[in-house]
């Protein structure tokens, strides 16, 4: 008997101890934000506010300077901001902010099109509206266009961003983050073809009702004439 009560009190620690991690990981505060990334925001924000032009080097020492950081930390910002779309390379001169030319416009929005048909296919089946969209479509609302720019391109990104989500597929969502980066860049580049925000926000509401109607033919309409409207006035700002 005394081998059995010493046999289970060996055993309690152990149970104890199995759960620690858990105690801990509830007591852990978040980490802060890396230097890499705090600097990766702040370019990200500048770029897409448009406070560089189409074509502009962003100089090494300028950013540092600017940005009271290492070249380190901005070249390594930077590429994350490559991998995104909002930046390019060059060898041997550094990262310029991309300037979309014709092929490019229709190249992007041809994409989109054929990625976004396809979660409308999904979204029409389940009837599923998703809040996101809803949300975004009320910042368009209460948005000027002499406000942020980086807040209303913010909203159409969510916009189409809560209705690639709604799909319920991860390959369409991995594919669409792939282009999204570039997506967000060119209207944030031609942003001046709403005359307000509030006609940018009627635009995506009817996109809205055109879901709720639950017919696939209706909304790819909607849609349809979206993206090449938006084609449209892309290529004419040219």
């Amino acid at each position: 008997m005394q081998t059995k009560s010493t046999s289970k009190a060996k055993a309690m620690p152990t149970l104890h101890a199995r759960n620690q991690p858990e105690d801990l990981e509830m007591n852990v505060e978040p980490l802060p934000a890396s230097a890499v990334e705090i600097l990766t925001h702040a370019l990200r924000r500048r770029i897409l506010s448009g406070d560089f032009q189409p074509g502009e080097f962003l100089r090494d020492v300028k950013m540092c300077e600017e940005h009271s950081t290492s070249r380190h930390t901005f070249r390594t910002a930077a590429q994350v901001l490559v991998t995104q779309g909002l930046l390019r390379q060059i060898p041997n001169r550094g990262f310029v902010v991309p300037e979309f030319g014709p092929d490019d416009i229709v190249d992007i929005t041809r994409v989109r099109g054929a990625i976004e048909g396809e979660a409308i296919r999904l979204i029409v089946l389940t009837g599923d509206i998703p809040s996101q969209a809803l949300e975004a479509v009320e910042v368009m609302h209460t948005s000027t266009l002499s406000s942020d720019r980086s807040l209303l391109v913010a909203a159409d990104r969510d916009f189409h961003r809560a209705i690639i989500a709604a799909s319920g597929s991860a390959r369409l969502k991995r594919t669409y983050t792939d282009l999204e980066g570039e997506i967000e860049l060119l209207l944030a580049q031609r942003q001046d073809f709403y005359a307000t925000a509030e006609e940018m926000a009627e635009e995506h509401e009817r996109l809205i009702n055109s879901l709720r109607s639950r017919h696939y033919d209706t909304a790819r309409e909607a849609f349809q004439e979206h993206w090449e409207d938006l084609q449209i006035k892309l290529l004419d700002q040219r």
